[in-house]
């Protein structure tokens, strides 16, 4: 059947997850998958007994349930980015965060700049409204300033979207000089401030993770959070907070997608906080995350040092690696795979598709366990070894 007198022509150019295709393989139990950011099952608390939110069944109101809804301006403001309830959206997913304010602010043409690399969702998202992404010179500390005021003269963009903690996929934490920085060039042209957090609870070391968006003083500002990574992601249980002005404007497109959020889910995180075991809860996650990083950094090292850069993040759930020159990711996921190796490309964390965005994996340590990861690094150790000219 002919459907292009249908499609609009951002969703005909569109490409498929290569991270949801790949998850038919994780899900394999004789795969080792380093490729999903999926979160540790056996960490996950378990699920309480229904029978005490069936209250719950009916409509609620599409800010998101107020109990949670002032938790979470709680969170925030511990912070350091002071935020009322009222400036709180409870949303599917942070993942809906985002295609809620792009769809509120982008038009076909907008441009919006990224980190380089970026989270391959906010890509989807971005051109699917029809906006240009244009990515800014990153490392280990965060966007370049210098970079960013030059991409804003010469871009004129919309907003900037950035992942300051443990960004997905490079694992970068930015330095406060870094936060600061940045927060002084958005406040000095007014643009929109789109500030991903999803992982900020995962952290490992002594590090400065305050919100960008706390640090502006005029320009707009989203922040997105979620409970997906330290809690049940099943259950599809993000937030936005934003500008006081913002807020009325998301919630009237979050009432035009799906009404409200799950009530279930929400009543389900909001008790686990309200019972005190979400602090008690991270730390157990993040000793036992810190230990796969540390085990999957000495054997990173061991197997590919000599040949390889290895940067163990600070936080998150990712490594991100350098081929040496010449070896194709999309080999290696292919002959990995064959070995009952899961890995992922890097080439869908780029906006465009250059020859250099082939040389690079994504690896993630969350979910296997100590001597999966060791021997996982074992065969993709050997399989980048055998493309070594």
């Amino acid at each position: 059947m002919q459907l292009s007198h249908l499609l609009t022509p951002q969703a005909q150019q569109m490409e498929s997850s290569l991270v949801r295709e790949l998850l038919q393989y994780s899900q394999q139990p004789d795969i080792l998958s380093l490729a999903g950011g999926l979160p540790d099952e056996t960490l996950m608390p378990p699920l309480p007994d229904l029978a005490p939110v069936t209250s719950f069944a009916q409509y609620g109101p599409s800010e998101g349930e107020p109990a949670l809804r002032q938790q979470i301006s709680h969170i925030i403001s511990e912070r350091g980015l002071s935020v009322e309830s009222s400036q709180v959206l409870v949303t599917n997913g942070s993942q809906q965060g985002l295609d809620l304010i792009s769809r509120l602010v982008l038009n076909p043409g907008d441009v919006v700049l990224t980190e380089q690399p970026t989270y391959l969702a906010a890509l989807q998202v971005f051109q699917l409204q029809g906006a240009v992404v244009k990515t800014v010179e990153s490392d280990e500390t965060g966007m370049n300033p210098e970079a960013l005021k030059a991409a804003i003269e010469q871009y004129n963009p919309k907003a900037v979207y950035l992942i300051p903690n443990f960004q997905n996929p490079a694992g970068h934490c930015y330095s406060v000089a870094r936060r600061e920085a940045i927060a002084e060039i958005i406040d000095a042209h007014n643009i929109l401030l789109i500030e991903d957090d999803p992982y900020r609870d995962l952290y490992y070391d002594d590090v400065v993770i305050t919100p960008i968006a706390s640090l502006l003083n005029a320009a707009p500002w989203v922040y997105m959070g979620s409970f997906s990574k330290v809690l049940w992601p099943g259950l599809r249980v993000g937030y936005v907070s934003a500008s006081p002005a913002v807020m009325p404007f998301l919630v009237k497109i979050k009432q035009a997608s799906d009404l409200h959020t799950n009530r279930l889910g929400q009543s389900l995180v909001s008790t686990f906080i309200a019972e005190g075991k979400l602090p008690a809860h991270l730390e157990g996650i993040r000793s036992s995350y810190k230990g796969k990083r540390d085990v999957m950094a000495a054997a990173l090292e061991r197997e590919l040092g000599d040949c390889m850069t290895i940067h163990a993040p600070k936080g998150g759930m990712f490594f991100w690696l350098a081929l040496p020159e010449g070896v194709s990711s999309k080999q290696i996921l292919h002959d990995a795979l064959e070995q009952k190796v899961l890995v992922l490309p890097g080439t869908p964390f780029f906006p465009t598709k250059e020859a250099y965005t082939d040389g690079f994996l994504r690896l993630s340590f969350a979910r296997l366990s100590h001597a999966d990861i060791e021997k996982s690094i074992t065969v993709l150790a050997s399989v980048i070894r055998s493309h070594i000219g």
